[in-house]
């Protein structure tokens, strides 16, 4: 028995997640390959992180809270944590993350983070369920980082975008990113046709970042048109498109939160794109993995 990962199926598909960090490590159909990136040092260290209690880059890796600092390194904490299995079904894994007096130095709330895998046929859905298990208003953002294994080159691929099962087209601004923080510029991005073909251009400053996409699904195609993994979210605040120069993954990223601006001066209360729990309050936003 495996103890460092778990298993679930779902209809001629399969996922396997690793309990440290609850990062989704394999997604296959049963006599198919594994759409998930796999660790490669010379490129990127992971393969599918989540984001907890920020999303993206804290100006000097800190933050204040009624004045006593902070330090945090960017995505937060629980992509290095260990997670308990609360709950183990053929289909289905509930993982959870306490804070403790670790996480309390380096956060100062009291939290139960639960990540949950679910197949609904050969959709993986992963929801992200946050308590406030503390007696005072709990500030914090989430996000999913999954890396898909390129088939090739990443010219040639490109992304689908629709909105609610059909094709849409969009004029967007993408927020530029320096130094891993907004710059507080922006760059208008022309999807008028609801296909973006990808190159390592797009991708030479950082990720490609819209708030409030205008569409709910995007789908990653090869070069041969070929659909390899749909994505869904109804919800999401912000999304990131990543990947670097002549590495054989792409990311797409759901947010509910995002990196400082530049000029952030560190006051956590202030933070633009935090979520705010009520003491005892749950919240919980998904997203979705399609295999054909």
């Amino acid at each position: 028995m495996n103890t460092d990962r778990v298993q679930i199926v779902g209809n001629g598909v399969v996922a396997e997640i690793a309990l440290l960090g609850a990062e989704l490590q394999v997604l296959r159909n049963t006599e198919g390959a594994n759409v998930m990136w796999q660790v490669d040092e010379q490129y990127w260290n992971r393969v599918a992180p989540n984001l907890f209690p920020i999303v993206g880059r804290l100006v000097n890796d800190s933050f204040t809270v009624d004045g006593v600092s902070y330090a945090m390194r960017q995505h937060g904490f629980a992509r290095d944590q260990r997670f308990e299995v609360l709950k183990k079904e053929d289909s289905s894994v509930l993982l959870g993350l306490r804070s403790s007096e670790v996480t309390l130095g380096v956060y100062p709330f009291h939290f139960h983070f639960q990540v949950r895998y679910r197949f609904e046929e050969k959709v993986l859905w992963v929801d992200y369920i946050t308590e406030n298990t503390g007696d005072v208003p709990m500030l914090y953002s989430v996000g999913g980082h999954p890396g898909f294994a390129l088939q090739g080159a990443l010219e040639g691929h490109s992304l689908l975008f629709s909105m609610a099962g059909e094709r849409v087209g969009f004029t967007a601004e993408r927020r530029l990113i320096e130094g891993g923080y907004y710059s507080g510029a922006t760059k208008t991005v022309d999807v008028a046709n609801g296909v973006l073909v990808l190159t390592d251009g797009l991708f030479e400053s950082d990720a490609i970042v819209f708030n409030e996409p205008v569409f709910d699904a995007v789908t990653l195609m090869n070069a041969k048109g070929e659909a390899m993994i749909d994505f869904y979210c109804w919800e999401w605040d912000a999304v990131g498109f990543w990947t670097k120069p002549g590495a054989p993954f792409f990311c797409i990223e759901p947010w509910w939160g995002w990196a400082d601006g530049v000029n952030s001066y560190g006051d956590f209360r202030k933070k633009a794109g935090l979520h705010c729990l009520e003491a005892g309050a749950v919240e919980q936003v998904s997203y979705g993995l399609g295999l054909r």
